[in-house]
C-alpha cells in the first residue's frame, strides 16, 4: 500500500487536478460573466467616442454665459474612423476643443452615474440648455493642468433633463496629446457599476497577474539555475513580465484603484515598447535567425526603435518635436509592429520546412497572432483608437502561449538529455572505478608474488618451518584479490584480514628489521568499504619508505579507528625515508604516485572525506584518511 501511495505521489496527477481545477472556475467564471443576466440598472453609453468635435473656442458673451444657440449654427465635424495627420495636429494644436456627443435619454428615475477618465486636460460638460453638469480644472492657465501621465478620475452623475446632446469643452496645452474616456463605456447607479466595472476586470488582471507571476519564476529559477544557462528561459520570463505588466498597468480599474497613475504609464510604455524583444530573442534561440539572419537585425531594429520610441514619449510633456514626430509617425509604428510578427512567422516557416516538428506549432500560433493584430488595427482604425498596448495585448497573446509550450518541450528535451548524461556519467565512473581496481590489481599482482616467492625462498634456508604460514598467506591474498575485488563494497573485517596477511608476509620479509603497530579500535560490524582502499597506503611505506632508509628498525604503525557512529578514520606512519618539502609542495606531482589513484576513488565514492599526507616527525611519512560514511555516493550499476 506504501509503495502504490509513494508511487502515486511521484507522478503529477494532483498538480494536474488542482490546475485542471483553477482553469475550470475561471472558464466557468468567465463564462458567466458574458451570459449572466443583464443588471438592468446599467446600459452603454458612448460619451466621446464617435462624437462631434470643433476646434478651436466659442467664447462667452458679456454675462460671461456661453450662447448654446450658437452652438447649431457650427459646422462640426466627426470624430468617427482614422482621422489623417494633419488634421490631428490642428486638433491638439488648439487649445481648446468642443465635443458634441448625443445625451443619455433613457432615464426614469435612477440617479445615473459613469466613471470619467481624463488625462493631460481641463474639461466642463454642459447640457444644451447651457447648464453646466460637471467641470473639472479651471479654463485660464496651463501651467495648471494636469499632464498626459496623470490620469484622472471622476464620477459624473446624469442630469434628468430633456437635452438631446451634451457638449464637452476641453481645454489642454497647446501641442500635447490628451485622452478622454468613460470607463468600460457604462452609466448606472454608482454602487452597481463600480461593481460591474470590478466584476469586468477581474479575469483580465487575474489573467495578467498569472503570467506576471510566471515571469517571475521563470527569472528566479533561470539564476538559481545560473550555470546551466538556460537563455530561453530568460527570454521568456522578460516576455511574460512585460506582458503581465502592460496588462495591469494599462487596465481601467487598476488606474483607478492606483493612487501612482504616473508609475503604471511609465510601465506601461515600457512594457509596450519592449515586448516584442525578448519573443524574438526566444524565436531566434529556438529556430536561428533564418535567412539573412533577418532575425538578427530585426531585433537590433526593434532596441533601437523602441529606445527611441521611449524616449520620445516621455518627453511629450517637455517638447513639442516629440509630439509632432509621434502624429507623423502612427502608421510606420502599426506598420511596425506587423514586421514584428511577420519576422518570426518566416523564421518559423523556414524552421518547419528544414523538418524541425516544434516550428509547425510556433508557425500556426504567430500566424493567428498576425490576424489579431490585423483585427486590432482595424479596430483601432474605425474607432480611432491607435493606442500600442490596444496593438500589443492581442498580438502578444499567442506568443507567450507558443513561446511557453516551446520552453517546456525544451527544458524537458534538455532534462532528458542531462538524464542520459547522468546515466552514462555514472556507467563511466562505474567504470573508471573497476579500471582503477584493475590497474591497483595488475601493478600488485608481479610485485608481490615476485617479493612474496623470494620471501619464501629465503625462509627455505634460514626458517624453513615458516614457509607453510607464508604461503597460506599468499593463498589468502590471491584469494581475496580474485574473489573480493570484483565488488563494489565488502565488510571492514574482510580488508581488514587482507592486510593482516598482506603484513605477515611483509613481517616474513623484512624479517627482524622491521616492528608493526597494527590495531584497531571501535564497531565496525556495519562497516562496508570499497575492496583494496587501504592496502596501497601500507604498500607506500614499504615501496618507498623503507627502501633507501639507513634507519636500523623499520617501524609502522596502522590505524582504523571509528569516530562515532559514521566516521571512519585510517591512519599509517613511518620512520622511513620521508617525503622531501618539495614533493609535498607540487599536489599534482604527488598524487601523480599511487597514493593519487586513492584519492581519485575516494572522490568518486564519497562526498564527505579527507585525504592528507604530511610529514611525520622527527622522520618518515604520516597518511590519514577521514571518511564520512554516511556520505557515501549511489552509483547505479
Amino acid at each position: 500500500m506504501g509503495i502504490t501511495i509513494g508511487k502515486f505521489l511521484e507522478k503529477p496527477y494532483l498538480s494536474i487536478c488542482l490546475l485542471f481545477l483553477i482553469t475550470s472556475v475561471s472558464i466557468t467564471s468567465y463564462v458567466y460573466s458574458l451570459l449572466k443576466p443583464k443588471d438592468n440598472s446599467i446600459s452603454e453609453y458612448y460619451l466621446s467616442e464617435n462624437a462631434d468635435y470643433f476646434v478651436g473656442d466659442i467664447p462667452a458673451d458679456d454675462s460671461g454665459q456661453i450662447d448654446f444657440q450658437k452652438m447649431h449654427k457650427v459646422y462640426w465635424l466627426s470624430s468617427s474612423g482614422w482621422i489623417n495627420d494633419e488634421e490631428f495636429k490642428r486638433i491638439t494644436d488648439s487649445e481648446y476643443i468642443w465635443l458634441r456627443s448625443k445625451s443619455f435619454s433613457t432615464i426614469e428615475n435612477e440617479e445615473l452615474h459613469f466613471l470619467l477618465e481624463h488625462a493631460g486636460l481641463n474639461i466642463e460638460i454642459f447640457n444644451e440648455f447651457g447648464e453646466s453638469i460637471f467641470k473639472y480644472g479651471e479654463f485660464k492657465d496651463t501651467q495648471y493642468l494636469p499632464n498626459i501621465f496623470q490620469s484622472k478620475f471622476s464620477w459624473v452623475k446624469i442630469p434628468k433633463d430633456k437635452s438631446q446632446y451634451y457638449y464637452l469643452r476641453l481645454f489642454h496645452k497647446k501641442g500635447i496629446l490628451f485622452s478622454i474616456t468613460i470607463i468600460d463605456n457604462l452609466i448606472g447607479k454608482q454602487t452597481a457599476l463600480y461593481r460591474e466595472i470590478a466584476l469586468k476586470n477581474l479575469t483580465t488582471i487575474f489573467f495578467h497577474s498569472f503570467f506576471m507571476m510566471i515571469g517571475i519564476i521563470c527569472a528566479l529559477v533561470y539564476f538559481i539555475e545560473y550555470k546551466k544557462q538556460y537563455n530561453i528561459l530568460l527570454d521568456f520570463s522578460s516576455f511574460s513580465l512585460c506582458f503581465g505588466i502592460l496588462g495591469l498597468t494599462s487596465n481601467e480599474f487598476i488606474r483607478y484603484l492606483f493612487t501612482n497613475t504616473q508609475t503604471l504609464y511609465v510601465l506601461s510604455i515600457i512594457s509596450a515598447n519592449f515586448v516584442f524583444i525578448p519573443m524574438l530573442s526566444g524565436v531566434r534561440r529556438l529556430f536561428g535567425s533564418g535567412s539573412f539572419k533577418a532575425l538578427d537585425y530585426l531585433i537590433y531594429i526593434d532596441v533601437f526603435i523602441c529606445s527611441l520610441t521611449t524616449i520620445l514619449v516621455f518627453s511629450l510633456p517637455f517638447s513639442d518635436i516629440s509630439h509632432s514626430f509621434l502624429i507623423s509617425t502612427r502608421s510606420f509604428f502599426i506598420l511596425f509592429n506587423l514586421i514584428n510578427i511577420l519576422g518570426p512567422i518566416f523564421i518559423t516557416y523556414e524552421a518547419w520546412k528544414k523538418g524541425s516538428k516544434e516550428a509547425l506549432g510556433h508557425f500556426i500560433g504567430f500566424s493567428i497572432t498576425l490576424f489579431l493584430v490585423i483585427l486590432e488595427i482595424f479596430l483601432a482604425i474605425k474607432y480611432n483608437d491607435t493606442s500600442p498596448s490596444g496593438i500589443v495585448f492581442w498580438g502578444v497573446l499567442f506568443g507567450v502561449i507558443s513561446q511557453g509550450f516551446a520552453l517546456e518541450r525544451t527544458l524537458f528535451n534538455d532534462r532528458q538529455k542531462a538524464l542520459l548524461y547522468k546515466e552514462d556519467l555514472l556507467k563511466a565512473e562505474k567504470t573508471l572505478k573497476e579500471s582503477q581496481l584493475k590497474t591497483l590489481q595488475t601493478k600488485m599482482n608481479p610485485h608481490y608474488l615476485f617479493n612474496s616467492l623470494n620471501t619464501i625462498h629465503a625462509l627455505h634456508k634460514i626458517k624453513p618451518e615458516l614457509i607453510g604460514d607464508a604461503i597460506m598467506s599468499l593463498a589468502n591474498n590471491y584469494r581475496f584479490i580474485s574473489d573480493r575485488t570484483d565488488r563494489d563494497w565488502i565488510p571492514f573485517e574482510e580488508e581488514w584480514n587482507f592486510l593482516e596477511d598482506y603484513l605477515h608476509l611483509q613481517k616474513l620479509r623484512f624479517y627482524d628489521t622491521i616492528q608493526i603497530d597494527f590495531k584497531k579500535t571501535g564497531d565496525f560490524s556495519s562497516v562496508i568499504l570499497p575492496p583494496l582502499l587501504l592496502q596501497p597506503i601500507i604498500e607506500n611505506s614499504f615501496k618507498h619508505g623503507f627502501r633507501s632508509t639507513s634507519a636500523v628498525q623499520f617501524q609502522l604503525f596502522i590505524h582504523a579507528k571509528m569516530i562515532k557512529d559514521s566516521v571512519f578514520s585510517f591512519v599509517v606512519y613511518d620512520n622511513g625515508t620521508g617525503i622531501s618539502d618539495d614533493l609535498l609542495s607540487d599536489k599534482q606531482k604527488l598524487m601523480s604516485r599511487s597514493l593519487g589513484n586513492i584519492k581519485e576513488r575516494l572522490k568518486n565514492l564519497y562526498t564527505d572525506f579527507s585525504f592528507e599526507i604530511t610529514k611525520n616527525y622527527p622522520e618518515g611519512t604520516r597518511t590519514e584518511i577521514e571518511i564520512i560514511l554516511t556520505s557515501k555516493v549511489q552509483i547505479s550499476s
